[in-house]
């Protein structure tokens, strides 16, 4: 059977489709995920971003970091408004070279995914689906303090042998080994959201037995030791470093 190479467009085809939406925007957007769904809420999002200043209709994913600010170093004399965006990923733990600037932004999170992992806006959505339990019994069911304690200290350590991977072993599967194969009970239909400590502390030992097998121990323990300097000296939370889309908000 003769394979098929499906077409798609170049970044610099995706970029240049935003001359045909001039009437609907007044400033252009580029974000990295053109998953389905995305463009949508990128929309909405930067739509209630920039209300009263400039409106939003579309944005325009163009397919990761890399392209993103490869277009955005060809793009940055353009005599309209624009905005390109890029998520933090574990380059906000390993050390980020992008800063921002006039016309680029870094998420100051992971992912544009941590900005729904909010406590108080998922209890409300809980809150206007549910018909019988009331607000106070919705908090006190979801227990949310209770999960976050057991989560953050060991997701975190577990994105910091992630990010030293990046920066030693960058062949090695990290952040998609995703939560499920972590979690307490097998089935993800089952789950309550909590991942298993055995299977956690294992994956930790499994990528940094890796790392250590590729490079060495003292190679190691410099690089942890300078991305935990780097998160020491930096503003973000634990779960700010802690992919939204892939454990934080399936877990929740």
């Amino acid at each position: 059977m003769t394979q098929v190479d499906i077409p798609t467009r170049s970044v610099e085809a995706r970029s240049a489709i935003s001359v045909l939406f001039q009437e609907v925007n007044e400033i252009d957007i580029y974000t990295e995920d053109t998953a389905k769904g995305y463009e949508k809420l990128f929309t909405n999002l930067f739509s209630r971003v920039f209300a009263g200043k400039y409106k939003v209709g579309k944005v325009f994913p163009l397919g990761g970091r890399g392209p993103v600010i490869a277009q955005y170093n060809k793009d940055n004399s353009s005599e309209r408004p624009y905005l390109y965006v890029v998520d933090g990923d574990l380059n906000l733990l390993a050390g980020d070279t992008i800063e921002n600037k006039e016309g680029l932004y870094r998420l100051p999170f992971y992912c544009i995914e941590n900005i729904f992992c909010d406590i108080d806006s998922i209890i409300k959505v809980i809150n206007e689906e549910e018909p019988v339990l009331r607000l106070h019994q919705l908090q006190s069911t979801f227990d949310y303090s209770t999960w976050e304690l057991k989560h953050k200290d060991k997701l975190f350590e577990l994105f910091l042998e992630y990010a030293i991977a990046r920066e030693l072993k960058p062949d090695l599967q990290t952040v998609h080994h995703g939560c499920y194969r972590l979690l307490e009970d097998e089935k993800p239909s089952k789950h309550k959201g909590c991942v298993s400590d055995v299977l956690i502390n294992g994956r930790i030992e499994e990528v940094k037995a890796a790392v250590i097998d590729a490079t060495s121990l003292d190679q190691y323990n410099i690089i942890k030791q300078d991305i935990l300097n780097n998160f020491d000296n930096s503003s973000f939370d634990k779960f700010d470093v802690i992919s939204g889309k892939d454990y934080l908000f399936p877990l929740l």
